[in-house]
């Protein structure tokens, strides 16, 4: 998993929205959903809410 999906991963975990996300990392929301589509990709997931529980279950998110 790439630092940037990780970074996402994380602000949403703190309950941030892709639009609150791009600010925060400088880059289009459209990055951040690409990212968040990555690794929800990667956890074997279909959507943003479950990514973030997995990659919280798995430690990829603290």
């Amino acid at each position: 998993m790439s630092s940037r999906e990780i970074e996402c991963l994380r602000c949403s975990a703190e309950g941030k929205t892709s639009w609150e996300i791009s600010q925060i990392l400088g880059v289009s929301e459209r990055t951040v959903t690409f990212h968040m589509q990555n690794a929800s990709g990667k956890l074997q997931v279909s959507n943003r809410s479950h990514a973030v529980a997995r990659a919280v279950s798995l430690g990829v998110v603290f």
